[in-house]
């Protein structure tokens, strides 16, 4: 599982193409891992997130992996306390999916992105088979969770919030259950709901999700895609 997080580190990176003159904002920072890989590699980085559990985690995995540079803070994503064209390039890895105004979130981290900047998101999608199944999993997995769009849907979001679409990638992704759950931290009773859930499934969408059960094994496979933004 942490190939994953490697893979999709290196789409983002393929996607940012980071300089050393570089201004980074990592939005929605989570555990700090973007932030981290990206020290090396820009100027400067600021890594923001609402949840103040997240804040200290980023900060503990920064100081295990000896990374300096990196300024963790709580912010409001949508009253983000810096000024306008303050960063050149902006990062969103699996962020947007849990924000309830998405659309405001997008137009205030445009608001900070500098003229000629690069905005980076990278998410994951659903398509029309598996989007009521696979968000209605992801909100049991975890509470906060609003919705994984439909591409289309992801470029509309971005064409409300000003935003022009430059390249995209999309890739798929096959997760083991166990690890899926973990590291949400969910606990035993909502696991067994998942797993009940996924069993009960229509055809249709289990092949489409390549769901697999083997022995005490649980896996499936979702779609993901990062986008390149500009103004």
């Amino acid at each position: 599982m942490k190939a994953h997080s490697e893979s999709s580190l290196q789409v983002i990176e393929d996607l940012a193409r980071p300089t050393a003159h570089d201004a980074l904002l990592d939005l929605e920072t989570g555990v700090g891992d973007v932030a981290c890989a990206f020290a090396g590699s820009v100027k400067s980085v600021e890594a923001v997130d609402d949840r103040p559990e997240m804040i200290d985690e980023a900060g503990r995995l920064a100081r295990e992996m000896r990374v300096a540079g990196v300024a963790f803070r709580r912010a409001d994503l949508y009253a983000l306390p810096f000024d306008d064209d303050a960063f050149s390039l902006v990062v969103c890895r699996n962020g947007l999916h849990r924000l309830p105004e998405p659309v405001a979130a997008l137009r205030e981290a445009a608001r900070v992105l500098s003229p000629g900047g690069r905005m980076v998101v990278f998410e994951t999608q659903v398509s029309a088979v598996v989007d009521r199944s696979l968000n209605e999993l992801a909100r049991l997995r975890e509470p906060a969770h609003r919705r994984y769009y439909r591409l289309d849907e992801y470029r509309e979001l971005f064409a409300k919030a000003g935003l022009r679409v430059d390249e995209e990638r999309e890739d798929r992704r096959t997760v083991d259950l166990d690890y899926w759950l973990d590291a949400a931290g969910v606990s035993d009773e909502h696991r067994g709901i998942v797993q009940s859930r996924l069993q009960e499934l229509p055809v249709k969408v289990q092949g489409a999700m390549d769901l697999a059960f083997a022995d005490q094994l649980v896996s499936f496979s979702y779609d993901v895609v990062g986008f390149r933004l500009s103004h």
